[in-house]
């Protein structure tokens, strides 16, 4: 590496080495990994939970009776799920800090476990003289204004200063809107997820038919069905002909008689419309395997519904078991030209049969 021209090259056989954390001697820090996400203070009575973070025993049950799910990444959480954490509960207690009142003369050095035990006993907080003790506040925007007052300058002494604050309450009170604020960007969150599921259930209510399937990885894919062809297969997402219509989705799969050929079929699913719809399902249904570059190439497949096929009958399950579709659909050896970006995009297109206006005109009376 060049060394730039107003840079000074050391002659010191200077050796890297390990240095402390330097915030450890930072009153009040919290080593992050001991710091309870919820409290935001040493964790007491630390526990585990399934999804691998830590809190305290009291703080996370609590949470846990307002809702189900863990604080830091959203994931449902049971109180059966927490275990506890004797290991981190070792290893907090044989960290040693100083009482808050050093200053005063306190030179105990402890657990961070016992030190709120030991600040309401230390003698050197009950003998403060009263200039001195901690006092209460009610208004925490005010105390926090006082602890930023900047240092006089020249050493010059303020006589007529007030009291100090009481920093306890104010960080209480800061850490209390804090977890206020935790607590309304999870519901927040919560309420961003289920919107966009909804909108995207509605994107697919809406494609009139027509689904457009992205298939990323297709090479890692088509190793995973070469070597597995009679149970490894690939599901599009679910779609339906129109709002209220019927439910679909393509599978792609090893044609299971002939390797050397990939199949592509659909399947028939299970919706809330399905009492009100006509069956079995009478339509025609494109199979397309879109080439990147030049949509003439595109193999395209068309196909007719056949009334006694069970595959067009009303599903009795979450996806009909039978399909109907393309066994030979394109040689394997052939994808590989329809490849970019290692996906392939194949496009569906399910077009139900609609009633014709003199079907409807028939019942109706001519005046």
């Amino acid at each position: 590496m060049e060394t730039p021209n107003n840079a000074t090259t050391s002659t010191n056989n200077k050796i890297p080495e390990e240095s402390v954390i330097c915030h450890e001697n930072i009153k009040g820090y919290v080593e992050p990994r001991f710091e309870c996400s919820i409290c935001l203070s040493w964790l007491q009575d630390p526990v585990l939970t399934s999804c691998g973070h830590k809190f305290c025993s009291e703080c996370i049950r609590n949470w846990l009776e307002k809702g189900g799910v863990c604080p830091v990444d959203n994931q449902p959480l049971k109180s059966e799920n927490l275990f506890r954490d004797l290991y981190t509960s070792r290893e907090i207690s044989e960290k040693r800090i100083t009482c808050r009142y050093q200053q005063f003369g306190c030179q105990v050095e402890l657990s961070p476990v016992d030190v709120e035990t030991h600040i309401n006993q230390c003698t050197y907080r009950r003998n403060l003289p009263e200039s001195q003790a901690v006092q209460n506040t009610n208004n925490a925007m005010s105390a926090e204004s006082k602890l930023w007052d900047p240092t006089p300058k020249n050493g010059t002494q303020i006589t007529d200063r007030e009291p100090s604050p009481d920093w306890q309450q104010l960080v209480k009170n800061l850490y209390e809107k804090i977890i206020a604020l935790q607590q309304e960007n999870q519901a927040l969150s919560i309420m961003v997820s289920n919107q966009k599921n909804k909108l995207e259930t509605m994107c697919l209510r809406n494609c009139n038919g027509i689904c457009i399937w992205r298939l990323d990885s297709f090479q890692e894919k088509l190793t995973a069905m070469l070597n597995d062809p009679l149970t490894k297969m690939f599901y599009s997402p679910d779609f339906y002909t129109n709002p209220n219509g019927y439910k679909i989705c393509a599978r792609l799969n090893i044609f299971s008689q002939n390797s050397d050929y990939l199949s592509l079929v659909l399947h028939f699913m299970k919706s809330e419309n399905d009492d009100a719809l006509d069956w079995p399902f009478d339509g025609k249904m494109y199979f397309i395997l879109v080439h990147p570059q030049d949509s003439k190439k595109n193999i395209c497949e068309t196909a007719k519904s056949v009334p006694n096929v069970e595959a067009f009958r009303k599903p009795t399950c979450d996806r009909n078991k039978r399909s109907y579709g393309f066994q030979e659909f394109v040689r394997v050896c052939d994808v590989f030209n329809f490849l970019q970006n290692n996906s392939l995009i194949f496009r569906i297109e399910v077009c139900a049969k609609l009633h014709n206006d003199s079907d409807k005109d028939s019942n109706t009376a001519t005046v």
